[in-house]
């Protein structure tokens, strides 16, 4: 018997998936939530093995809601039972983790719980690759919601985030190279560094800022150098040696 504990803001939708969950005999619902906040406080006097959870809540969003019980509690189990049809949640690896689109079908939902009541919960241990993936998709997500003002001209150009391929200083200014073409900031790059460093943009350079998304290769250089290939992008960028440990700490690349 598998127990579990549902978390979403929408009363209908998390009724309905209790509806659903309750049909299969080796899953125990030990407690159900429509506020992100109470469950987290809550889920510390409760047993359970796996948790649903809706990513789109106010307050706390469902990664970080993820992130919080993963730390708390390393050998438990997540599926995402969102209306996020994304690149990002289908990084997970789904031997880990799971998600379910919304509104749920039976036939998925029956894949994800036979996919629960394949792991073993007596594994123990920090799961850190987990969470290392949540971090990155919820700095994806951020960077699809937010906006970055861009000048061609006169024009003010409002890009999202996730458009930006990387920016360069040339000549005391600084450019931005995206979706759209080169743009520019009246931003410095020790300023684009410190508001951008966590939404998943790293100064590999002392004149470029790239998006960790769109990385796609690390190739090895003379003297110790790196440069990095970045999709839709024919620029090699350089990676200075002081910089290469950090980045593959980043990536999660192994030094």
């Amino acid at each position: 018997m598998v127990k579990v504990i549902l978390v979403d803001d929408e009363k209908f939708a998390l009724d309905e998936l209790e509806f659903l969950l309750k049909k299969h005999e080796n899953i125990q619902i030990a407690a159900k939530f429509d506020d992100p906040v109470a469950a987290l406080e809550e889920a510390k006097s409760i047993k359970f093995d796996a948790a649903f959870l809706d990513i789109d809540m106010p307050v706390i969003n469902g990664l970080n809601v993820a992130r919080e019980l993963i730390e708390a509690y390393p050998n438990i189990k997540i599926i995402f039972v969102t209306a996020y049809d994304d690149y990002a949640v289908k990084a997970f690896d789904l031997n880990a983790i799971d998600y379910i689109l919304k509104p749920v079908e039976k036939d998925r939902l029956q894949r994800a719980v036979e996919r629960l009541l394949s792991y073993n919960y007596n594994n123990t241990g920090t799961n850190s690759s987990i969470i290392d993936k949540l971090n990155r998709i919820d700095q994806n997500l951020k960077q699809d919601l937010e906006r970055f003002p861009a000048y061609d001209d006169d024009d003010i150009n409002l890009i999202k985030i996730s458009d930006i391929y990387y920016f360069e200083a040339q000549m005391g200014k600084t450019v931005i190279v995206s979706g759209m073409g080169k743009l520019k900031t009246k931003e410095m790059m020790d300023n684009l560094e410190a508001k951008l460093g966590g939404l998943g943009f790293f100064r590999c350079h002392r004149s470029y800022l790239v998006n960790l998304r769109y990385v796609t290769k690390i190739s090895p250089m003379f003297n110790n150098n790196y440069i990095l290939n970045l999709e839709n992008v024919a620029l090699d960028i350089p990676v200075s040696r002081l910089r290469i440990k950090d980045l593959k700490a980043t990536l999660g690349i192994g030094i």
